[in-house]
């Protein structure tokens, strides 16, 4: 299975699955689709990619003002494009690969790189709470909340 076939099939993701069909890209009609695409066509190294994802009970925890950014009926294709792109690396990124810095995500923002820490596994400042959802075209690791970049604070 693919990224994407992972979210469309595992409920834990809906609300991050439906965030990712309503965004479009520049080389795809939404980023569920990009999380499609095999892996040799995805990544820096061409191995795939790395996608954090927040379960939905994390979004329950939203300010509703945060929550109508990026879930509502006229979200911004740009605040979509920035908060996606901040649970997305670039790269395959195993948990036995994980470097506590700052790490650079797919769409860069004010809010600059998000933090990884390894002990605990945190990213964004939320724990990782599974690890190494391996899927043809990357992996997923599943984090208990929802990291939101300064751009979209700004907006809600």
């Amino acid at each position: 299975m693919t990224i994407a076939e992972v979210l469309r099939t595992d409920d834990r993701f809906s609300r991050f699955r439906d965030i990712a069909q309503r965004a479009p890209t520049g080389i795809a009609p939404s980023w569920l689709d990009v999380w499609d695409f095999d892996a040799s066509q995805m990544g820096d190294n061409r191995d795939g990619v790395t996608v954090f994802v927040p379960i939905d009970a994390a979004f329950e925890a939203l300010d509703p003002a945060i929550l109508a950014v990026i879930e509502g009926p006229d979200a911004d294709d740009e605040l979509l494009y920035s908060f996606l792109g901040h649970h997305y690396v670039h790269r395959l990124y195993a948990s036995s690969d994980f470097e506590p810095r700052p790490q650079d995500t797919w769409r860069q923002s004010s809010s600059g790189p998000v933090e990884l820490t390894v002990d605990p596994a945190t990213w964004g400042g939320h724990a990782i709470v599974q690890t190494d959802l391996r899927a043809l075209n990357g992996y997923l690791h599943v984090i208990d909340g929802v990291v939101i970049p300064d751009e979209v604070a700004a907006a809600a």
